[in-house]
């Protein structure tokens, strides 16, 4: 992934080589508790802007089979719990459980395992989900192309299982601020490192309708101005945690987060839309 873009959706050379410098198999966040506190503060942030867990055009029923990709903590997939009946299974799945409750403190209905999205599924879970669940991987996309991952997808799905697969847009971003007189650089630039070339996220619908899956459908949402704050909060919390394991430039990354932080309290904020798109496996 070799470049940026900034609000107005021209390249930028600020953060160019972010993505491409990233050594294969590194994780480019981190583990610990800061970033699980992240994670759980994230999907509440999205929770609240999407008004669903499951998009309303995914049918379920009580004996359904629902898998959690990439699961990083759980909390999606245990809250998502919640509000549904017992005699559903749910399963999580990642590259690392670290971050994941005990196995004794999960529900009997709940399970954790660990695999790395870039494999094929274990055997056992081949065409046995009724849903598929993914969310926040741009950062694992390689060479801008999502389709060796939605290969792995599709193998965990039932024909005519729902693929819902959650995404910031990272494409069509821009900055706002309270007055055109609120310096936003540093958070424009602080943005941009943390976004590669996504340009796939706007093709999705027809690499979805072109990997085994038909209907497919973008839901794309806006959170308001009252809720700005907050997202770039959580936003610079990322950047703050990919800057340490990748950009490792501790004393240029200080200073950045340091003058963000300033404009953020004078009134600017990332404005991201989040994107959603649904698809069924033919």
């Amino acid at each position: 992934m070799d470049g940026a873009t900034n609000g107005t959706g021209e390249r930028s050379p600020e953060g160019s080589n972010t993505y491409t410098s990233i050594k294969q198999g590194t994780y480019a966040l981190k583990r610990d508790f800061n970033a699980s506190t992240r994670l759980t503060a994230q999907h509440y942030l999205w929770k609240d802007v999407l008004k669903f867990e499951l998009h309303p055009s995914i049918s379920i029923g009580p004996d359904s089979h629902i898998a959690d990709v990439a699961t990083g903590n759980g909390i999606w997939l245990l809250d998502l719990m919640q509000n549904l009946p017992s005699t559903i299974k749910l399963d999580g799945f990642d590259i690392s459980l670290d971050q994941c409750p005990p196995d004794a403190w999960l529900p009997d209905n709940v399970n954790m395992h660990t695999w790395d999205l870039f494999e094929e599924p274990p055997a056992r879970f081949v065409g046995v989900f009724d849903v598929v669940h993914i969310r926040l991987i741009t950062v694992a996309v390689r060479n801008n192309d999502p389709r060796p991952i939605l290969a792995n997808l599709h193998r965990l799905l039932k024909p005519g299982g729902y693929i819902q697969w959650d995404e910031a847009d990272s494409v069509d971003w821009s900055v706002r601020s309270v007055h055109h007189s609120v310096d936003t650089q540093a958070v424009e630039r602080l943005f941009q490192q943390l976004c590669g070339t996504h340009d796939w996220k706007r093709n999705m619908v027809q690499i979805l309708n072109s990997s085994g899956f038909h209907g497919s459908l973008t839901h794309r949402v806006e959170y308001g101005r009252s809720m700005a704050r907050f997202w770039s909060d959580m936003y610079m919390s990322t950047w703050e945690e990919f800057a340490k394991v990748v950009l490792k430039n501790p004393e240029e990354s200080h200073m950045l987060g340091v003058n963000a932080m300033e404009q953020v309290r004078d009134g600017s904020a990332i404005n991201c839309a989040k994107l959603v798109w649904v698809a069924q496996k033919v």
